[in-house]
């Protein structure tokens, strides 16, 4: 019975250490939800861009913030970069960190109020 219990113990901790592999190894969602901005303007289009990628998403790619140097990177988006429309805006959204500037390409549906972010290029 010992030797039972043992090796369900030692499956049991193989599998563990299985699946936390497997969890560190899935990429992080680059997807979100934001409020839906029918009516924005590009300027206003930039502005929620930058306030959603420096309040909700830099916060939490820890990857991204290594890469960059910093939790707190300086971000800027010019409105004529931006192109599209409300069911699908394209906007270069470029970081720059202690180590290197990066940027990031961004779709924006607003109409779905919905956000991607590509990664850092």
């Amino acid at each position: 019975m010992k030797k039972v219990i043992i090796g369900a113990l030692v499956a049991v901790a193989g599998l563990s250490s299985v699946m936390q592999v497997v969890q560190a190894a899935e990429p992080e969602s680059r997807t979100a939800t934001v409020t839906p901005c029918g009516n924005a303007s590009k300027d206003e289009i930039a502005a929620l861009v930058k306030r959603d990628f420096l309040q909700n998403r830099i916060t939490r790619w820890d990857a991204d913030k290594k890469l960059l140097g910093t939790s707190t990177p300086v971000v800027w988006i010019s409105s004529d970069s931006i192109t599209g429309d409300n069911a699908k805006w394209n906007i270069p959204v470029k970081v720059r960190g202690d180590r290197t500037d990066k940027t990031y390409p961004v779709t924006l549906n607003c109409q779905l109020g919905e956000i991607t972010y590509g990664n850092p290029q």
